[in-house]
């Protein structure tokens, strides 16, 4: 999502009037939550005027609208959003030239084109997704540094663009003296605490799934020891926690290009997808060990879960891309309310890929379960399931 202006609205104690753009169909959603009863748009559109003999449309130009909506239509799977409203007094004099107040008009959200939102309740929730939306680096995974003698580059990766979080240059002198390698040492060692330092700054390790460490030589591997050492003395858990999420790569130089080589360099590309996906497979794991050791802190199913929820239950919770990111309107915003329960309980939601083999087998278990805090055996007791399930139980029972 572009945010291409915004300024406070003075007819509104909270509101705000927002320029924006988007980019994406997961825009699309932002807006479909942003966007509500009696907020006004403004945007341009084509009029038919007048009809010909042989009834061919005459188009005028475009024309500037301000509408105030009343409902909207919302398809995820064929990228369809549109809102339908009455115009209004428009206070600039550029909307609704020569166009009654009240008359009804439907405006399409496009990638194409920008429109303005005025929304008369600009609220934190409000301000956190729209957010969200407009950085890429919220939708970034992946992290990298790349480094050479002297010079790092502390990035964030995007499906589409590198982003340069920091750029770390220390002027190392040349070792020609007992002096000068002790002046080299003490300078290389303020270079690599710089880019620890970087690294607490920049990096969300509840978000990243991967950072990615590349140079020529052996810096980088220079690089993953002191960052170990340095998160071990100061018992920085967000770090040693994730340790496993650190892939040393080689490459030609120190600058962007690296990053672009590793990306691309065959030798890396199967590390780099189980690296990705570790956290999740290690979640996995720790599912399983519970499952198996019938210790009831490890439940999966709809109903159970969202029972869990329910109690504040749950420490982590597990659901696929599938549930999580699901066109249906409807269920994306259940799986999205159960997401935020969970966190405003102090757990954790993690999203797994179907892409990746964890998320494979947690898509084989209802595509929903969780860990939790602690253990309730009772759990699923009371719970209503499918007369199908109840059936087909019976029938084996019989069998026996």
């Amino acid at each position: 999502m572009k945010l291409l202006n915004q300024s406070g609205s003075l007819k509104f104690k909270d509101g705000a009037a927002l320029q924006l753009q988007p980019e994406d169909k997961e825009d699309l959603f932002t807006l479909y939550q942003l966007i509500d009863q009696d907020d006004e748009l403004v945007f341009k559109k084509r009029f038919t005027s007048t009809v010909d003999a042989d009834k061919r449309k005459k188009t005028t130009d475009m024309v500037k609208l301000r509408i105030q909506v009343i409902s909207r239509e919302f398809d995820m799977k064929d990228e369809f959003l549109r809102y339908k409203g009455s115009t209004v007094d428009d206070e600039t004099g550029k909307a609704n030239q020569n166009i009654a107040a009240g008359k009804f008009i439907s405006y399409t959200i496009s990638y194409a084109f920008a429109f303005t939102l005025i929304k008369k309740n600009f609220d934190d929730y409000a301000r956190n997704i729209l957010k969200q939306a407009c950085s890429p680096e919220a939708k970034a995974d992946t992290a990298a540094i790349v480094l050479q003698e002297g010079v790092a580059h502390v990035c964030v990766l995007t499906a589409s663009s590198t982003i340069l979080k920091q750029k770390i240059e220390y002027s190392l002198p040349k070792k020609k003296t007992s002096t000068d390698i002790m002046k080299f040492d003490e300078k290389t060692e303020k270079f690599y605490k710089a880019i620890y330092t970087s690294i607490k700054k920049n990096y969300d390790f509840s978000k990243i799934k991967m950072v990615l460490l590349c140079s020529p030589g052996f810096y980088a591997k220079t690089l993953y020891d002191k960052i170990i050492a340095y998160a071990t003395e100061e018992q920085y858990r967000e770090v040693l926690d994730n340790a496993e999420m650190f892939l040393v790569a080689h490459s030609s130089t120190g600058y962007l290009q690296g990053i672009t080589e590793v990306l691309k360099d065959p030798v890396y590309s199967s590390k780099l997808q189980d690296t990705k996906y570790s956290r999740e497979a290690n979640i996995m794991d720790d599912f399983m060990k519970h499952l198996n050791d019938d210790d009831y802190k490890a439940w999966y199913g709809e109903q159970e879960v969202f029972k869990a929820a329910e109690l504040g239950a749950i420490d982590e919770l597990l659901i696929t891309d599938i549930l999580a990111r699901s066109p249906d309107l409807a269920q994306r915003k259940k799986y999205m309310d159960l997401m935020e329960s969970v966190e405003s309980t102090g757990g954790r939601a993690i999203v797994f890929s179907t892409l990746h083999i964890s998320g494979e087998e947690l898509d084989r278990l209802t595509g929903i379960a969780c860990i939790l805090q602690y253990p309730l055996p009772d759990l699923d007791e009371g719970l209503d399931y499918d007369e199908d399930d109840e059936d087909s139980e019976g029938e084996d029972d019989e069998s026996v």
